[in-house]
């Protein structure tokens, strides 16, 4: 384990000297009752509660609540400002430049702090995203029950298409794979394999296979007509969200 340099329930004047010490030098877990507003590519705000918030070495910064795996709210490799605003109250000000973000962290009383010094040694992947394709292809029922497999690496103006498959209602099936959770992006660059399709006059829908997905994407597939389909290598098979 890295070194701790500090921890304990600190007032707020000492929480300031911590973090202007060592923000981008060590990182910074704080346990502290704080309220919590954003502006930049759209705004929110958190209402005080007692949060867990995370000023990475890198610059980044997450705020977490009691549940979920997500950060409530968080900013990637930011600059950050402190500020006494009274006897009880701190501002943390995370200010990214381009594109312009602020998230504003008003922290009332004490707080917990440990200041650690955490390593970066990565994570080593066991199963290629080439691999989870070629174990679908072989098994495309796995997918869709039933479906025939078409073809693999399809290419398109808009990518390769990772699997074609037919369903047994003779369906064109558009499919997208993705190793780790999938984001929006992968759902709009498999709206656009199926819109590219539909332009050819073909019966087509598209699926997103993915061990995981974010709301966010989850909502979009659903307002565009797509499907998604959990991907569980050491299960039995794969499940149909949508």
């Amino acid at each position: 384990m890295k070194e701790v340099i500090s921890s304990g329930i600190v007032e707020p004047a000492e929480l300031v000297e911590l973090v202007n010490k060592w923000f981008r030098r060590a990182t910074i877990v704080m346990v502290s009752k704080c309220s919590i507003s954003y502006s930049g590519r759209a705004s929110s705000i958190a209402r005080e509660s007692t949060r867990l918030i995370i000023l990475k070495q890198d610059g980044t910064v997450l705020v977490h609540e009691s549940v979920g795996s997500n950060p409530l709210n968080w900013q990637p490799r930011s600059s950050i400002v402190t500020k006494k605003i009274s006897e009880s109250e701190v501002e943390l000000r995370a200010i990214r430049v381009s594109p312009r973000e602020e998230l504003v962290i008003r922290v009332t009383g004490r707080s917990l702090v440990v200041v650690v010094e955490l390593g970066d040694e990565g994570l080593t992947i066991y199963g290629k995203e080439e691999d989870i394709i070629e174990e679908l292809a072989n098994n495309p029922s796995r997918i869709i029950s039933g479906a025939t497999l078409i073809a693999r690496e399809v290419s398109t103006p808009y990518g390769r298409v990772d699997i074609m498959l037919k369903d047994p209602s003779g369906k064109l099936v558009v499919v997208e794979v993705k190793r780790a959770r999938a984001e929006i992006e992968a759902a709009q660059q498999l709206h656009r394999y199926v819109e590219y399709y539909r332009r050819l006059g073909l019966d087509v829908y598209g699926v997103l296979v993915a061990p995981d997905i974010s709301n966010s994407t989850l909502k979009y597939l659903g307002d565009h007509g797509l499907k998604y389909v959990k991907y569980s290598p050491k299960g039995s098979g794969a499940i149909s969200l949508l």
